[in-house]
């Protein structure tokens, strides 16, 4: 693949030198909200405690974006900015930005999914936290203008197809989140993240196939059980899953397991 052209180049050096030393936490903390597990994380509680149609679906979209992310960064080969206008620690390839795709399709499913206020609200205040953490990852040096443009623009595009084509089911989400997974997986050779998303995707697909029926969390007992229990065991998962050096095949076990309990959850607590 051709080197990408670093468009705009000077724009982010425009945006950086703008913006004063005493903001850059608050930017470093904005970012933290474009992070894909945090999504995972909201739609998983969501799934357990709200509407369990709409969490699950959420769920497996948001898989299914990490796993387009995943491909497409892998594709392109991008190289991050200069580790000299890095503020935080970054690693791995920086075309599209992943933190602005997440956020897209993260905050619009979200906008299209809740019904506190008008959608045209929900919409708005979407696209402000969208273009916050699009900006976020400029401001801190480890993405190109062009890399958080591309990345809302792939965000938006994934999250008006896989909206038509599961017409908000989960079974179809999990199944379009298993195709990307095996696309990450390929086009990645089977890199750490490729087998991660893989693993997700796989584990979700499975365990929404074979449960009984959609669960339901009534006792007061088993809420309290989910909150102190199961969120931590699978938040521990995830970052062995995500962040340690661990074996391909721990990597590909972890995730599945990892979906495949945060979806049984409720039926085990009950």
């Amino acid at each position: 693949m051709p080197p990408i052209p670093v468009v705009g180049a000077e724009f982010g050096e425009a945006i950086r030198a703008a913006v004063p030393p005493w903001l850059v936490p608050v930017f470093v903390l904005i970012t933290h909200l474009g992070n894909p597990a945090f999504f995972l994380v909201v739609f998983a509680i969501d799934y357990w405690f709200g509407d369990h149609g709409r969490g699950s679906h959420a769920l497996a979209l948001a898989i299914g974006g990490m796993a387009l992310v995943t491909a497409l960064k892998t594709f392109f080969d991008a190289p991050r900015p200069p580790a000299s206008i890095n503020l935080i620690p970054i690693s791995g390839y920086s075309f599209p930005s992943g933190h602005a795709t997440a956020s897209t399709i993260g905050y619009g499913i979200l906008a299209y999914d809740l019904t506190v206020g008008s959608r045209r609200w929900r919409y708005a205040l979407a696209g402000v936290f969208v273009v916050l953490v699009a900006l976020s990852r400029v401001v801190l040096g480890v993405h190109y203008v062009r890399d958080v443009v591309a990345g809302v623009l792939v965000g938006l595009l994934f999250l008006v197809a896989a909206v038509r084509l599961t017409r908000h089911a989960p079974r179809p989400g999990f199944a379009l989140a298993l195709v990307f997974g095996a696309t990450a997986l390929v086009v990645s050779g089977a890199s750490h993240d490729g087998v991660a998303v893989f693993g997700a995707a796989l584990g979700g697909a499975v365990t929404w196939n074979y449960l009984n029926a959609v669960p339901t969390v009534e006792s007061l007992r088993s809420k309290p059980a989910l909150l102190a229990v199961a969120l931590p065991v699978f938040a521990g998962l995830g970052y062995v899953g995500a962040e340690l050096d661990i074996p391909t095949a721990a990597v590909f076990v972890t995730n599945a397991a990892l979906m495949a309990g945060v979806l049984a959850a409720p039926e085990l607590v009950e």
